[in-house]
């Protein structure tokens, strides 16, 4: 899981009087505050990544949690329910509902697995994502909250069948959102992959993690959150360690190195031989997975409460949600959760008890 540091990044602050090479004068130019539109302004004059701010407007204390310019009624903010700020500018670009969070996953998913090959594809690939926010994790870690980005959890049976979920912090960009995706992603590729009797020293397994996210973020020509997670203390300085690996022994080495080595970390006296060139993988065409029949119960999971996962989406108890099947679409109400089996309603009606692993048609 990944920290997350309560450091709000302030914008650059750059007055008329200054004498660097970011000297604005507003008797040449034309500026207007991007927070209330006064305007042409005169005196002091605050640049902010998205522009001019007026001198009364940076002393407002409230601040958007992305890029941190000042926030004011009527200014097309808006306010999270966890009490954040994300400003005009950055409310489109921000992931707020479950539904943005599973789309964007199952993208990362997809990406990720382009990225190493095959072999990084999930066993078992129904991943169910919910959202969290900062007050859960105020509630939950009193006061060592307000650190996690996001968290993911691996039910194994003695068979070998994985259940997976993943929580994500909502209210983030879609880029950090990727890169966290990405993360959790790999911890579940992890626990499908990594034998009972091979213990992993923590902060490799987190550099591991961070390292398919700094390889995405390459892919994806994001330089910022490249150096980003470079420069984060999270894992103690493993990140780099492991990018100087892959980059000398590839990426097959550091997953061959999860399922077959019995070390706890990167060094040089503890490694697998290298690896010779992996031969190019072969295209993957990703086909959509066919939609169920009819519904299934498949367990319970428990993150604040306990939920039951019905074809893989988590529900609470009161909840209602709408369901793709292969012939129509359902609205599921959950009624009653118990740990064999679940009461649930049917399109407001219908009244159905799903037993666990028991896929129940509906006509």
């Amino acid at each position: 899981m990944r920290r997350l540091p309560f450091i709000f990044v302030l914008f650059a602050a750059i007055a008329v009087f200054s004498a660097g090479t970011n000297y604005y004068d507003p008797r040449t130019a034309n500026y207007h505050c991007i927070v209330c539109g006064k305007g042409p302004l005169t005196g002091h004059i605050w640049m902010s990544s998205h522009g001019p701010i007026c001198d009364e407007c940076a002393q407002i204390k409230d601040r958007c949690s992305i890029c941190g310019i000042p926030v004011k009624d009527g200014d097309g903010h808006i306010k999270t329910p966890d009490g954040r700020f994300i400003c005009k500018f950055d409310k489109d670009n921000v992931i707020l509902t479950p539904d943005q969070a599973q789309d964007l996953f199952d993208k990362v998913r997809d990406d990720v697995v382009d990225l190493y090959g095959p072999e990084f594809a999930l066993k078992y690939n129904d991943v169910p994502v919910k959202l969290f926010d900062v007050d859960y994790w105020s509630e939950q870690q009193g006061a060592n909250g307000l650190h996690k980005f996001g968290f993911s959890h691996t039910r194994k049976t003695s068979d070998g069948h994985c259940s997976h979920e993943v929580v994500m912090l909502s209210g983030r960009t879609r880029e950090e959102m990727t890169a966290t995706a990405a993360h959790e992603y790999t911890h579940l590729w992890i626990n499908e992959n990594r034998p009972d009797d091979h213990a992993i020293d923590p902060d490799t397994v987190e550099a591991i993690c961070e390292l398919t996210a700094y390889k995405l973020m390459q892919k994806k020509n994001l330089p910022e959150m490249e150096k980003r997670i470079v420069e984060n203390p999270y894992t103690h300085g493993k990140i780099k360690t492991l990018i100087a690996v892959e980059h000398d022994g590839g990426t097959d080495y550091i997953l061959k190195w999860v399922k077959e080595s019995k070390d706890q970390t990167f060094d040089e006296d503890a490694n697998l031989p290298v690896l010779p060139a992996a031969a190019p993988a072969p295209a993957i065409v990703y086909k959509p997975r066919p939609l169920p029949v009819g519904l299934t119960f498949t367990g319970t999971m428990e993150i604040g409460s306990v939920q039951a996962v019905i074809n893989g989406v988590a529900f609470s108890a009161g909840d209602e949600k709408d369901l793709k099947l292969r012939d129509e679409s359902v609205k599921v109400r959950c009624d009653q959760i118990n740990d064999d089996s679940v009461k649930i309603s049917l399109n407001g009606a219908r009244a159905l008890t799903l037993n666990k692993g028991r896929e129940q048609l509906l006509k």
